[in-house]
């Protein structure tokens, strides 16, 4: 399969091992000769191939090592799944090889790799198109989604809370709501770098004498935000107490300097962001609930999804960051094993990760494409995970899984007339187990057989 020796897995943690079912589906081409192509999907599926004028193929990508019908994407009883119909190389799923004829089930955000090219599969329908990218870049549906709040948010007035895993993007679209349109101050400040002290005086100021070493009156953050925006980033790490304060100011815009009597008005708009989930920091009394109430009563809160939930997205925030860490530079190609490294990899610090990996690569200068070889060891052993747990599963000696109900083996045997090798690949077991479970349930095989060479018949 060229390239089969690089390997990589995929986090999974973030998606259901069940696959999802909807009345249409998508799919993005995000890497190859052919960039840009997408694909809706009915239920009665789409025929991918390379070769214009093939009859049947809905999908045409431009890539000689890709057979002219390679495979099928379609829904079923069991879900979306892909067919391998006439290929001659079999392809990849989520890092897992399959083989010429094979049928797998795709989950949401399925990376699939048939030839050079690789696309991402959506269960859910595609998302209308949306070229101004700048506040959250990207081409996945939830990118879109995104891009839609922060612009309504922008729009308004009334404070903001945003939450999103480490590297996300918080502070990047923090500052596309607090500054469209508007030219006043933008304040950042990291909670998390605020002892209790330090946190009161930054925030809300301080008179000479307040405390020791306070030798000069100062002004807190939220005064010289003025009528712009204080953004608090990780302010689930605010200490308790100061969080009593910030409630007050949240509620009336007036706050008062340590160790004065005096209160000061602002009208600053707050921008929130956090990593932490405050509904449990809530439970275990590390914030308060008002406080929390406060933040999300003048507009639903924001979630930034993570790298690993927008797949599609990778590549072109790749390209991004090199064209941002040298404006000279041309746009960051890969090969395709290098390219299925970085869609499959869980990405745990997201966009920070991705922008550091990017600018080693610039600062090394290296031939372009870049190559898997050319990447960090742990991305290529992180595919090398999947493709070893995919031998295992095709020799039995996978983890269990979940044992299929008579009523699901009864329907993966319909819907392949009886192959059992096709339905065990269905069912995530050994041809072996389905055997014995079609003993154990009585279920009769030559029936299906019989309606095999009764005419039904798959390109399974």
């Amino acid at each position: 399969m060229g390239e089969s020796e690089e390997t990589d897995q995929q986090d999974d943690s973030a998606r259901s091992d069940e696959a999802m079912l909807s009345s249409t589906a998508h799919m993005r081409a995000v890497h190859g000769r052919t960039l840009w192509s997408v694909a809706e999907i009915p239920t009665s599926g789409v025929i991918v191939g390379r070769a214009n004028g093939t009859p049947g193929v809905d999908l045409v990508l431009d890539d000689r090592r890709m057979s002219r019908r390679h495979i099928r994407i379609e829904a079923g009883a069991l879900g979306w799944h892909l067919v391998d119909i006439d290929s001659r190389n079999g392809g990849f799923v989520d890092g897992r090889a399959f083989a010429p004829g094979a049928r797998v089930i795709l989950v949401d955000g399925a990376v699939i790799r048939i030839g050079d090219s690789l696309l991402v599969f959506r269960a859910s329908a595609l998302a209308p198109p949306d070229e101004d990218d700048r506040m959250f870049p990207g081409d996945s549906s939830l990118a879109v989604v995104v891009r839609g709040q922060l612009r309504r948010l922008a729009a308004t007035t009334g404070h903001v809370l945003i939450h999103g895993e480490t590297g996300t993007g918080k502070e990047r679209a923090a500052l596309f709501v607090g500054t469209t349109g508007a030219p006043h101050p933008f304040i950042a400040v990291n909670c998390a770098e605020l002892t209790r002290d330090l946190a009161r005086s930054e925030l809300f100021g301080h008179v000479r004498g307040a405390f020791s070493g306070a030798h000069v009156a100062k002004g807190g953050l939220v005064e010289a935000a003025g009528s712009g925006v204080l953004f608090l980033d990780e302010v689930g790490e605010l200490p308790l107490d100061v969080q009593g304060d910030l409630l007050r100011f949240l509620e009336d815009g007036h706050s008062r300097p340590i160790g004065s009597t005096e209160l000061r008005r602002s009208s600053a708009r707050v921008i929130a962001a956090t990593n932490v989930d405050l509904d449990d920091a809530v439970r275990t009394g590390r914030f308060r609930r008002d406080l929390l109430a406060r933040l999300r009563a003048s507009n639903a809160p924001v979630e930034l999804p993570p790298l690993r939930r927008r797949r599609e997205d990778i590549l072109g925030w790749a390209r991004r960051f090199a064209r941002e860490a040298d404006a000279s530079h041309p746009d960051m190609s890969f090969t395709a094993g290098a390219a299925e490294c970085l869609l499959l990899y869980p990405w745990l610090e997201n966009l920070r990760e991705l922008r550091g990996l990017v600018r080693s690569l610039i600062a090394e200068q290296p031939s372009e494409p870049i190559s898997s070889e050319r990447l960090p060891a742990h991305l290529r052993t992180h595919r090398k995970a999947l493709r070893d747990d995919g031998n295992q599963t095709k020799t039995g000696s996978a983890p269990a899984t979940k044992e299929p109900t008579r009523e699901e083996i009864e329907t993966a045997l319909q819907e392949t007339d009886g192959k059992m090798r096709t339905a065990a690949q269905l069912l995530h077991i050994d041809r072996r187990k389905l055997y014995r479970l079609c003993e154990r349930y009585g279920i009769d095989l030559d029936g299906h057989r019989r309606g095999e060479r009764n005419g039904r018949s798959t390109d399974a």
